[in-house]
């Protein structure tokens, strides 16, 4: 599986995307991963995205892409670039998703463990760059998750629904209509079920297909509705996985099957 440290880090994503929509990197993100701004570069001719659809399945680790890669077909026709990324410690999803927004460490974004009430990061993001930037921004996410918590109080949009599928219906209406230059949309269902079985059971594999063909779905309505601009889209997961001792899924381990 390789050694963690192989891969890029999650704290560049968020200034690779602020430069490829042609606005300013939030303040305390680390270096743009230059593979994402140079296929964005040759993709758009010199123009920037004007919009940008970051689809964010909790959990997805790297080595069920390279175990199931076959399963991940409809993600790599819908791509132009698969890039191994190493995400922050612990491995868990409010940590996480904060670096990947923010492009900043636990040490400075301040989400260092699990809480029992999700926090409200107060540094810079990706979404505060776009408010700043005069773009309007959304999040649709499962009521509850640390995507409903961790970048409230922003002058920006928020759908919080029951669960995955009704946030898929809620992206998909949002993408019809046209009027976000940036949708984050969260789907947790893999995440969900792993940890009550394994990260291989059938149920869990299910799951991971699901989240696949809902990226699909997205990305061919934002094809569709947004024909007429030039267009982000990303699969972009938090941290991966393994089997613990219990024999069900977990996370947050410096461990390749986790940060990878």
């Amino acid at each position: 599986m390789g050694e963690a440290l192989n891969a890029l880090p999650l704290t560049g994503v968020a200034a690779a995307i602020a430069r490829c929509m042609g606005i300013e990197a939030p303040e305390s993100s680390g270096e743009p991963i230059a593979p994402i701004c140079d296929v964005c570069d040759s993709a758009f001719a010199g123009r920037k995205a004007e919009r940008a659809l970051l689809y964010n399945p909790d959990a997805i680790g790297m080595w069920l892409y390279q175990k199931y890669t076959a399963d991940f077909a409809p993600v790599l026709l819908r791509t132009q670039l698969a890039l191994p990324l190493r995400t922050a410690l612990p491995s868990i999803t409010p940590v996480c998703f904060a670096a990947m927004y923010t492009g900043a460490s636990p040490e400075v974004h301040g989400v260092d463990r699990k809480f029992d009430v999700k926090p409200v990061v107060r540094t810079d993001s990706l979404f505060d760059a776009l408010i700043r930037a005069g773009k309007r921004a959304a999040i649709v996410a499962v009521e509850g998750c640390s995507m409903s918590r961790l970048y409230l109080e922003r002058a920006m949009d928020y759908y919080f629904l029951p669960y995955d599928g009704e946030v898929n219906e809620k992206a998909l209406e949002l993408i019809e209509q046209n009027e976000h230059d940036l949708i984050a949309v969260y789907n947790q269902e893999y995440d969900d079920v792993m940890h009550h079985t394994w990260p291989e059971s059938p149920e869990a594999l299910r799951a991971m297909r699901n989240h696949i063909a809902a990226f699909a779905r997205l990305h061919d309505a934002a094809e569709k509705s947004w024909a007429g601009y030039d267009r982000l889209l990303g699969f972009m997961t938090d941290h991966g996985i393994h089997t613990g001792e219990s024999g069900r899924g977990t996370h947050g381990e410096a461990i390749p099957e986790d940060m990878n």
